[in-house]
């Protein structure tokens, strides 16, 4: 079918599509078929019923109507096809006149379409990337941290625990003066001034010493689960022990525990080469972001509200499931961060929008390098996911199947895009703005 295209504002484009009396015949002879395929007559067998019996049972409009639905919905599709077009909403469909054989058959399709994109400059960007150097305090400062995680605990003969210390208690909660769930602990540790406990609980114990007794106040935070929550509680308390984190020598033996060398000097090296390799990561990482940054930056795309509004509400769906697997509800978020649903939304424009242009600048550097993503590196990207897709139950199966090869077409063409730009681009140090190795 021949289509004429006409671009109007707001990323709205009309289509005219045009089918030939050819292309009517053989939509109508179509539509006759798989309506004789459906019909049950007495002496025919399905699908050779004439036509004329078939005109006397439904009716020649309701054939006209099928054929028509077939001749829409065919053009529209190879229309948005032909002028590379992707739509954001359902059409609006305008027909011309009624469907007559041996004549042509026009209707027009009004729909919001993905915008333009205009791009900038995206090949040789100069783009600054820090220079990594791992320096020998940084090595001192990693080795420290391994001594705190394989410190020891042990236990000290002291007059009050100090902030950093340990300290091993027992506890009974009590509301109203009755007994709470989950209220009630003994042995148990707790490290000074880390935050863990409430505020209030932490900052009494300090105060007291081995074998001592004594009752704290607190008040329950409004976002406590539900039983406790803004009610006020005492706790009463017992300290047992006071410990302190005894750390381990950096010696041979050390290094050996580690498994990352046979002396100190080999250690000092292995973490050396390992912070390198994590800050060089960080680093090409830090850069591609730039990379893509400045070539979204430098390009032109008109957003319409409606594509904003589809990213902002997928955006939402991701932060509510984000909560529920901390099971919390957005209303109860809301009211802790004291906004309106409303407002919250308004938040998330900027980022929905960078996500839009970014991902419509990527795709279209993609459609004009010819950068494209094989069958062969989906299945591969798939079969990571095998797992879960068989947890899935059958019926549902095929269209998670179809919802993940789409996904995964999008992000692998995205990074491969991402993959051009960065060989693409010209890395400069930070320092002094000369020309670094990639």
């Amino acid at each position: 079918m021949e289509s004429n295209l006409t671009r109007l504002e707001n990323n709205q484009v009309s289509l005219e599509v045009i089918a030939s009396p050819q292309e009517v015949e053989a939509a109508v002879a179509s539509a006759l078929r798989q309506i004789g395929n459906k019909l049950s007559i007495p002496g025919f067998r399905p699908g050779r019923i004439p036509r004329h019996i078939i005109e006397q049972r439904v009716g020649k409009d309701f054939i006209y109507q099928e054929a028509m639905e077939g001749l829409v919905s065919r053009g529209y599709l190879q229309a948005l096809e032909e002028h590379k077009l992707h739509p954001v909403t359902e059409p609006e469909l305008e027909i011309e006149g009624k469907l007559e054989e041996e004549k042509e058959f026009v209707f027009k399709a009004k729909v919001e379409v993905l915008p333009e994109v205009k791009l900038g400059e995206y090949k040789g960007l100069q783009v600054e990337k820090e220079a990594v150097q791992i320096t020998d305090e940084r090595v001192e400062e990693e080795i420290g941290r391994l001594q705190q995680q394989y410190a020891e605990l042990v236990t000290v003969e002291k007059e009050k625990p100090e902030k950093g210390d340990f300290v091993v208690i027992d506890f009974d909660g009590y509301i109203d003066g009755k007994p709470f769930p989950g209220g009630a602990a003994q042995g148990f540790l707790l490290e000074i001034g880390a935050g863990r406990f409430f505020p209030e609980f932490e900052k009494e114990i300090p105060g007291m010493q081995v074998g001592e007794e004594k009752e704290i106040k607190v008040s329950f935070p409004k976002d406590a689960r539900q039983d406790l929550a803004g009610k006020k509680g005492v706790f009463k308390v017992k300290l047992q022990e006071i410990k302190v984190r005894e750390l381990p020598a950096v010696d041979d033996e050390f290094a050996k525990s580690l498994g990352l060398g046979e002396t100190v000097a080999e250690l000092r090296e292995a973490i050396r080469k390992g912070l390198q390799n994590q800050a060089e990561l960080e680093a090409e990482r830090a850069f591609q972001r730039a990379v893509v940054e400045k070539v979204v930056d430098g390009s032109e795309v008109a957003i319409s509200e409606t594509l904003l509004q589809r990213e902002m509400d997928h955006l939402l769906h991701e932060f509510e499931h984000d909560l529920a697997h901390q099971g919390i509800k957005l209303e109860q978020y809301l009211e802790g961060a004291k906004k309106s649903k409303e407002e919250f939304m308004e938040e998330l424009r900027p980022t929905a929008e960078k996500r839009i242009k970014t991902e419509l600048v990527l795709f279209s550097i993609a459609d004009k390098e010819g950068i494209t993503v094989t069958e062969e590196e989906i299945n591969r990207r798939k079969e990571y996911f095998q797992p879960h897709l068989e947890r899935v139950a059958k019926r549902d199966r095929q269209r998670q199947e179809e919802l993940l090869t789409d996904g995964i077409r999008t992000n692998l063409l995205k990074e491969k895009t991402i993959r051009f730009l960065v060989e693409k681009a010209e890395p400069v140090s930070k320092e002094n703005g000369k020309a670094v190795e990639k």
